[in-house]
């Protein structure tokens, strides 16, 4: 049985402890649903199966309470640290729905939307070394590709700090993986820059 699922089930059978006028069912079974999703989210972060769950969800997360986005967003902050070994300083609050908005869009650019991104921070520099070698690519082209990143213009405040206050490793580490997930959609979309 998946996570999911026992979340689910789980969560929405009333205990028996409590009146059955007391639990209602039907105020259950909503909650426990959104309990399951938010952990589908976060255990698929990282993972290939993230943006298929992602883009299912999100319409449905915009529509939940602030307090609820809050929750999801601090989980996910959790899970980034976990996973990505980056840890905001200061640490993000969410105090808003700007906030909010900006941090989901920030799990977006991380899992999935970052090929602009990349597109142009390697516009420019040797695509067939790309093409035969990622790592060396990526050595001999640090500097250049650090330089670009210092020079982007991010509306996105989370997004900034995230690339710009990354350490090295964990930058490159974040750059390899868009190249070889993406690689070729990256080229074409530097190459579409040039025209």
């Amino acid at each position: 049985m998946s996570n999911y699922e026992k979340i689910l089930i789980g969560r929405s059978i009333p205990l028996d402890e409590v009146d059955d006028e007391e639990s209602n069912l039907n105020d259950l079974i909503p909650i426990a649903e959104i309990d399951a999703d938010f952990v589908t989210i976060i255990d698929h972060l990282g993972t290939e199966e993230f943006k298929f769950i992602f883009l299912n969800l999100i319409n449905e997360i915009k529509s939940l309470s602030f307090e609820r986005q809050k929750e999801l967003c601090q989980k996910l902050e959790n899970k980034v640290l976990e996973i990505y070994d980056f840890e905001f300083s200061p640490i993000l609050t969410f105090d808003n729905n700007e906030d909010i908005n900006d941090f989901l869009e920030f799990i977006e650019f991380l899992e999935y939307d970052y090929i602009d991104f990349l597109a142009n921070i390697i516009h420019g520099l040797d695509f067939n070394l790309l093409k035969k070698d990622l790592n060396n690519f990526l050595t001999l082209n640090f500097d250049k590709i650090n330089l670009n990143i210092n020079t982007y213009n991010n509306k996105n405040k989370i997004i900034s700090v995230f690339i710009r206050t990354n350490n090295k490793v964990g930058l490159l580490s974040f750059i390899k993986s868009g190249l070889e997930k993406d690689k070729m959609l990256i080229i074409l979309k530097s190459l579409e820059g040039e025209l």
